[in-house]
């Protein structure tokens, strides 16, 4: 419950910047009824946009709008168990879209559609709060627009997100000096690097060095950098914006000693 009150308060907030950037809500937990376990919820509208809005009770067409349109996210998701394509979610999207403008609040309808990883992000966090979930439990969300179930068999991994959001990748190798800062002893997970002014997570493809590592033929003291071959994949999304980089050690050529301090002998 505590898991599905945190994701909806986060929804709440992603939606309500369709309305106007300046737009604050707050989910306040009213009561707890017992039997199956319901939470009776109010969606607080702290603020509204600071641009001209039409005459009325702004917060609660703000407050109407913020239920149709989680009853529309949770309806679609309810609609199916995995997302085949970028365009299911446009539909979505637009939904959400369409429905802000049918608030007609602003007096210039210039309403802003969510993000796609957002919106992608806040139903992964909603389907994560149903992972505890055993087959023969439901959960429901009602309201005075109606009632949605939540659908836990939904699907929306992390590589799905960067798919959607993905139009093209971009794939260049060359040589690199990176700072180890997290080096992995044991398994073959990540390593963190220090590349330039950004950290970075990087697997090492180059077994046979990190063979040797592992059984301590190679030396990789705190403050050293590796001499690497490092493959850069960086994908671009539909506004030519980068969204992600994966970083793979294709090769280890060399450890590159860092400073070290020595102490003056007081004697």
């Amino acid at each position: 419950m505590a898991g599905l009150i945190e994701s909806t308060q986060l929804l709440d907030s992603h939606l309500a910047l369709s309305i106007g950037a300046n737009v604050q809500t707050t989910l306040v937990l009213q009561d707890v009824e017992a039997a199956s376990l319901k939470a009776k919820l109010r969606t607080i509208v702290e603020e509204i946009p600071d641009e001209a809005v039409k005459a009325g009770e702004i917060k609660k067409v703000i407050g109407h709008f913020l239920l149709r349109a989680k009853h529309k996210v949770l309806d679609w998701c309810g609609e199916r168990d995995t997302i085949k394509s970028r365009e299911e979610v446009k539909r979505l999207e637009d939904d959400i879209h369409r429905l802000a403008q049918e608030s007609d609040i602003k007096v210039l309808p210039a309403y802003a559609p969510i993000e796609t990883t957002t919106l992608l992000s806040d139903i992964n966090a909603v389907n994560d709060a149903l992972a505890c979930l055993e087959h023969h439990d439901q959960a429901s969300f009602m309201s005075p627009v109606g009632t949605s179930g939540y659908n836990p068999a939904l699907t929306v991994s992390e590589d799905m997100i960067r798919e959607f959001v993905t139009r093209e990748t971009i794939a260049s190798r060359g040589e690199r000096i990176l700072k180890v800062k997290k080096p992995d002893y044991l398994g073959n997970s990540k390593w963190g690097f220090k590349y330039g002014a950004h950290m970075i997570e990087a697997k090492i493809l180059d077994t046979s060095w990190l063979l040797r590592f592992q059984n301590s033929q190679e030396s990789v003291l705190p403050g050293d950098s590796l001499r690497v071959i490092l493959s850069e994949a960086v994908s671009y999304g539909f506004d030519n914006e980068i969204v992600h980089t994966d970083y793979e050690v294709v090769e280890v050529l060399g450890v590159i000693p860092g400073l070290r301090v020595v102490q003056d002998s007081m004697l």
